[in-house]
């Protein structure tokens, strides 16, 4: 009985330390798979907390929502107090006539016409002209210029419109066509419309083509508040844009113009009396017309009674010492 356990004994050994090395494996192999377990599970673990932990963020590009640095030099510019600029002096304009006989007026100047056409002068001046410088508000001497004209202008030997025509031309940039067109049909009426209306036209324009034609002209006028303060003249020109002659006054005569637009036709250089009447006569601004100069007149008088008286003592003296043969 024992020799037979002893042998199950033997027989079992091999079988234990095979079994034993299976549980050894076993238990190596469930230590790998535990530790393999808690390896997974620590990774899961991992894995879990790793999906649940927030993303790592990268810093935030706010240069799209970034306000744009606005550039406020505009506003600076604005609210800031403007420096105060004093303009540089203007020269002030000199009133008065500088005849510019032979020269040509500016063809280029550009007005509107009564009925609110733009024409050039060299459009304007086709035939020989009498330009009138005037502006329509004038309380005086424009007025009575132009109330002139409408007594003389029938008695004018020319045919209107055909032979000659007058332009009256406003130096105020402030009047407007319907105002010229206002005052044309007055004067017309004035002339019961026996005058040919193309005989006398009627122009107003801008500042700086007002400037180039009075420049032209060698008239003068100065901006005193709403009023001028400008010589009373008007001119000759020549179908060509030639002027010819200057007449001046309120009042001038139906003579006068005849004969400035007869030189006019043929172009040909009147006499100046512009000397005569600077020197006789000088401009009051106030009254706004051509006062006689008594003084100056009365002083030259004197001037040359004393170097006649002068001449005469000398010639006597001469006489006296001429030896008597």
């Amino acid at each position: 009985m024992r020799l037979i356990l002893l042998l199950c004994v033997l027989l079992m050994l091999p079988v234990s330390a095979q079994a034993q090395g299976y549980v050894q494996k076993a238990r190596d192999v469930g230590a790998a798979v535990g530790a393999h377990d808690d390896d997974t599970a620590a990774q899961a673990e991992e894995a879990l907390h790793a999906g649940h932990a927030e993303p790592e963020v990268p810093p935030a590009d706010h240069s799209a929502h970034e306000v744009p640095t606005m550039d406020h030099s505009a506003h600076e510019a604005e609210s800031a107090p403007a420096e105060h600029v004093h303009p540089a002096p203007v020269a002030e304009a000199s009133v008065g006539v500088t005849e510019k006989l032979g020269k040509n007026i500016a063809a280029e100047a550009r007005f509107l016409d009564e009925d609110g056409r733009s024409v050039t002068m060299a459009e304007i001046v086709d035939k020989p002209t009498i330009v009138v410088p005037i502006y329509f508000s004038c309380p005086n001497v424009c007025a009575i210029i132009q109330s002139s004209l409408t007594a003389v202008l029938p008695d004018v030997k020319l045919t209107p419109g055909v032979d000659f025509q007058v332009v009256s031309v406003s130096f105020d940039d402030t009047d407007t066509p319907a105002l010229a067109a206002h005052q044309k049909k007055n004067y017309m009426a004035a002339m019961d419309f026996a005058y040919p209306e193309n005989g006398w036209r009627f122009l107003t324009g801008d500042e700086r083509n007002i400037r180039l034609l009075m420049d032209s002209l060698g008239f003068g006028f100065r901006r005193e508040g709403k009023d001028f303060v400008h010589p009373v003249v008007v001119m000759a020109v020549s179908p060509k844009g030639k002027i010819v002659r200057y007449l001046y006054g309120t009042k001038p005569l139906a003579f006068d113009l005849t004969m400035a637009a007869t030189e006019a036709g043929k172009e040909q250089i009147g006499l100046s009396v512009k000397r005569v009447l600077a020197y006789c006569f000088s401009y009051d601004p106030e009254g706004k017309r051509y006062a006689f100069n008594f003084m100056k007149i009365t002083g030259t008088g004197i001037l040359i009674i004393l170097a006649v008286l002068l001449v005469s003592l000398m010639l006597a003296g001469r006489k006296k010492r001429t030896p008597r043969n």
